[in-house]
């Protein structure tokens, strides 16, 4: 038969010469598939027939593709099947390199686009920025192929479930970790040119403390935290206070004709203990002085005292601000992204804790060259009873609130005056946020507040909201360890799909009962892909697990990561990283919930009652896995950013536009009540607290104020007042924090500067738990929930 007037249209546009070999060589595959290897006549035959029914002069590849299957299906459906399965996965594998090529195009063009912004801490346009991205974006194709479990590749793709991180997956990498900066600086550490000594000043355990921060954050995925700061820079304060004070004290011997005492720096260091100027300090002081020959009057000694606490407050002062500035411009992971850092204090009573954070506070609202509003590091002001809070002190301030501010009133928990400065402070900076301590959940009782060592037992929190802090594997405490990884479940597609399988199941349309099967059924799927998620998560796990030691050679080799330091770099870091917690998390509780009631929980019982026992049923698999595996599993509150989008536009695809669910750009993180809803802090916070409880791998819950808080401190106080009577675990409230960039003014701004009325705005706002240094850099799902955020008075 003479085909040659037939031309075959190719999917790249091209044109070809019909060949019927082609078609033979595709049937023969199929037929092979299927242990078929000896049919030549019945290929040849179908593949005459498909000639035959060709009916025009060009033809599409897809249309004799189709002709195929016709045939082979009135033949032999089970080869008509394995050719249908090939086609399928060829026609993913084409999509797959097109996909790819489309997102490598638009990284080499810098578009504007949720691929370079989907993490608003990276500058995606630079070169580094661009290799990262291109490696990211190959790394987790890699990673879907050749690492990740079928079962959960697919549940990946399909959008059932979210495996965060994967680009890092192939690397074995854990996500985040708590430093012990104590242990570090103490022994000193190494990196790979050299040692570093243990610091002697207060600058020294500043600059020492980023370099730590940068060093590490090229072994991991996530954030990096300092539990206790305060505490383990206090030291450092005490140091320089003792070389300000021997200088002052052979200044003045000098003044009196008397030589050099070599012994003077370790007597000094061997007498005083602390920078406060105590009567007892200083006659043991003047006492010890006697006895080398060196006499001092009480006023001399004094004079010296005052003058070594002032020059070390400048110089904490000074140490505080070149950590802020430093975490806010040191780069690492290749160059384009700074320091993920967070840093946790407020219970160091110490004279030389409280001046560290005291001088903090006061570089953070100073701010950056040009009073920019300091992204990094999160700062966490952790709330302790009788140490930094009281309710007779919270009393006693709103009172006279002008006079509590002004340091003129006296207050039981020695702290409470710096929580003052960070309400202050939080008011013009956005930052520190709020961790309470004493609710039940974040207790410990090994926490003793005559115990030197008590800050290992206060929990401590990182990134965007990660908290570790339970472990089976040791001591209960925040300090050594971090998160391994976390995978979060699409909770609108659960409560969707329960929906409609309960309108099936109840014809009839009775509401209610609709109702209690949806929420029977979105229960079990909920457990069910708990379930799932677990699975892959150890699956990760034990791949993690086989990583060598000399991957992480700061993490592992200086024992940053507890239990590192005994291993050899050639030794698999195995049950080392047991001490790490696995998180199932969990977005758009508030979508989920709509489509089940058609209301979220804000104001519907029913609603809040449906999610909230969700929760606990993922707490029941994570208790269910703690068991089967020894693994320090949690439910997360998933810090949402690009995955806030992915969801939905997935979501969007399959079931259409569904009121409250699918018709924004977004699903609301977590258990977050609806960021359009009209509600009051109180409602907000009360209705979120009890989710605390029950999401122990992380959360966070955030207020939104209107207009300039700097002009309210007292409101602020009273807020974490509220998040602390509720049982709030972590908190943080947010408001406008605008800079003009052309003349650096800082306020609300509406749209041009009140100043200079220039139009160049940087809009500083909270993206999930950390700061952006403008919305420019948030990616399009983001910027569509900060403009539906409505203000909670």
């Amino acid at each position: 038969m003479d085909y040659a007037g037939i031309t075959i249209a190719k999917r790249d546009g091209a044109r070809e010469c019909f060949s019927i070999e082609k078609i033979e060589r595709a049937i023969a595959k199929a037929y092979r598939a299927d242990g078929i290897n000896d049919d030549e006549a019945s290929v040849k035959q179908i593949a005459g027939e498909v000639a035959s029914a060709i009916d025009k002069s060009e033809i599409s590849v897809e249309e004799i593709q189709d002709l195929v299957e016709r045939q082979l299906m009135r033949r032999n459906p089970s080869v008509a099947k394995r050719f249908i399965i090939y086609r399928e996965w060829r026609t993913k594998e084409r999509e797959k390199r097109t996909s790819m090529k489309q997102v490598m195009d638009g990284i080499v063009a810098v578009e504007k686009n949720d691929v370079n912004l989907s993490n608003a801490n990276m500058s995606s346009h630079t070169p580094a920025g661009q290799m990262m991205t291109f490696a990211s974006e190959v790394t987790k194709d890699y990673a879907y192929k050749y690492l990740v479990g079928v079962r959960y590749g697919r549940a990946h793709r399909e959008g059932d479930i979210h495996i965060h991180d994967l680009d890092y997956y192939p690397t074995k990498t854990t996500t985040c970790v708590q430093y012990d900066l104590e242990d570090i600086f103490n022994r000193g550490f190494h990196t790979k040119n050299g040692t570093v000594r243990t610091p002697q000043s207060i600058q020294s355990y500043a600059t020492l403390a980023t370099i730590v921060f940068q060093t590490n954050q090229n072994e991991q995925h996530g954030g990096q935290a300092i539990p206790a700061f305060d505490h383990f820079m206090a030291p450092g304060v005490l140091k320089s206070f003792r070389k300000h004070l021997a200088t002052a004290v052979d200044f003045i011997l000098r003044l009196h004709g008397e030589g050099n005492r070599p012994s003077l720096q370790e007597t000094i260091a061997g007498t005083v203990t602390s920078i406060e100027d105590s009567e007892v300090q200083l006659k043991a002081l003047a006492a010890r002085l006697q006895t080398l020959g060196a006499g001092l009057s009480a006023d001399e000694l004094r004079t010296a005292w005052t003058q070594s606490y002032e020059t070390t407050r400048k110089d904490t002062h000074q140490a505080m601000e070149g950590l802020v500035h430093n975490l806010n411009t040191m780069h690492s992971r290749g160059g384009n992204q700074v320091v993920f850092s967070s840093i946790n204090y407020g219970t160091d009573t110490s004279p030389e804790g409280r001046m560290v954070i005291r001088e903090l506070l006061s570089a953070t609202t100073e701010g950056l060259g040009h009073g920019e509003v300091p992204v990094f590091p999160i700062q966490i002001f952790k709330v302790k009873e009788g140490i930094s809070y009281s309710d007779a002190d919270y009393a006693a301030a709103m009172a006279d609130f002008e006079g509590a501010m002004g340091g003129k009133l006296r207050f039981q928990a020695p702290n409470f005056d710096l929580l003052l400065e960070a309400c202050r402070t939080t008011s013009t900076a956005l930052f520190p946020n709020f961790l309470f301590l004493d609710t039940d959940y974040n207790r410990n009782e090994l926490w003793r507040a005559d115990d030197p060592d008590r800050f290992r037992y206060e929990v401590a929190t990182m990134g965007c909201r990660t908290r570790v802090f339970e472990n089976l594997h040791g001591v209960k405490s925040s300090w050594g360890r971090g998160n391994l990884s976390f995978t979060s479940m699409n909770m609108p597609r659960l409560a969707i799909e329960a929906r409609r399988e309960a309108e099936e199941l109840h014809p009839d349309g009775d509401k209610h009962a609709v109702r209690r099967e949806a929420r029977m059924l979105f229960l079990e799927k909920v457990r069910s892909t708990a379930a799932l998620i677990a699975e892959q998560l150890h699956e990760r796990y034990e791949y993690q697990r086989k990583a060598l030691a000399r991957q992480f050679p700061f993490m592992m080799g200086n024992d940053v990561w507890k239990g590192g330091g005994r291993l050899g770099p050639n030794d698999e870091v195995g049950d080392v990283i047991d001490s790490g917690t696995l998180g199932i998390g969990f977005i758009g509780g508030h979508n989920a919930m709509c489509a089940i009631y058609g209301e979220g929980h804000a104001h519907s019982d029913e609603a809040w009652q449906t999610l909230y026992d969700a929760v606990m049923v993922m707490n029941q698999v994570v208790e269910e896995y703690k068991s089967r595996y020894r693994l320090n599993y949690s439910v997360l509150a998933t810090p949402a950013e690009g995955l806030s989008g992915r969801f939905t536009r997935l979501d969007r695809k399959r079931y259409g536009i569904i009121p409250g669910v699918t018709d924004r750009d977004y699903y609301v993180n977590s258990f977050h009540i609806d960021v359009k809803e009209p509600v009051t802090i109180v409602e907000k916070i009360r209705k979120e607290a009890p989710f605390h409880a029950i999401t122990r791998g992380g959360h966070i819950t955030y207020v939104e104020l209107d207009g300039e808080a700097k002009k309210n401190v007292a409101a602020i106080l009273k807020i974490v007042k509220v998040m602390h009577d509720e049982g709030i675990g972590y908190g943080s409230i947010n408001h406008p924090v605008d800079t003009c960039r052309s003349c650096g003014y800082r306020g609300v701004i509406y749209t041009r500067c009140p100043v200079c009325k220039s139009e160049n705005i940087s809009r500083m706002r909270r993206i999930t738990g950390y700061l952006t240094g403008s919305l420019e850099s948030w990616n399009s799902a983001k910027q569509a929930e900060e403009r539906d955020r409505v203000k909670h008075r």
